[in-house]
């Protein structure tokens, strides 16, 4: 019975003592094989390859939000300021639309840079009639962003891959 129970001690100290079917490793070693790594590397780098891109299309989408929500800022600021203006014109001045409260005050005058985008805005008369035009084209210039345009008739425009104008298709908004 002693040897019976001294086996049972040893067994439960180190079960794979008396296992046949153990195969000699030593247990108690940590650690993963490089198989194991391999494996995870690729199962990161497909993951990885899935959502750079879509993380990058999502940060153009929301840069081009934005670009969309400053432009109709702006259209709301120059018909504040032709109402305001005793002559009845519209301004090409960033810093005059901002003093209206209709886009918040930034440096620039008929230029300026926001959400990775220059704007440029002029102003003027056409055959006795004020206009105004906002361009939105993006610093990076890359052949997959859009460039935006607004003008006095309110509608903002976009082209993919160069410079928008009263010709470009409207947005959907």
């Amino acid at each position: 019975m002693k040897s019976a129970a001294n086996a049972l001690a040893v067994h439960f100290q180190n079960p794979m003592a008396h296992n046949p079917f153990h195969s000699g490793f030593k247990t108690g070693k940590t650690g993963f094989t490089v198989l194991e790594l391999l494996f995870v590397m690729g199962i990161v780098g497909i993951v990885a390859a899935i959502s750079i891109p879509m993380y990058f299309s999502f940060i153009q989408k929301a840069r081009e939000t934005a670009v969309i929500a400053f432009l109709s800022r702006v259209r709301k600021a120059e018909e504040m300021h032709k109402l305001a203006d005793p002559s009845g014109l519209y301004s090409g001045d960033f810093q005059e639309l901002a003093a209206t409260g209709g886009i918040p005050p930034a440096p620039g005058n008929s230029t300026r840079d926001e959400h990775d985008y220059r704007f440029t805005i002029s102003s003027g008369t056409s055959a006795g009639q004020p206009y105004w035009r906002v361009n939105a084209a993006p610093l990076d210039g890359g052949a997959s962003s859009r460039w935006f345009y607004v003008d006095d008739e309110g509608v903002i425009r976009a082209e993919t891959g160069g410079a928008a104008s009263s010709a470009s298709p409207p947005i959907a908004t």
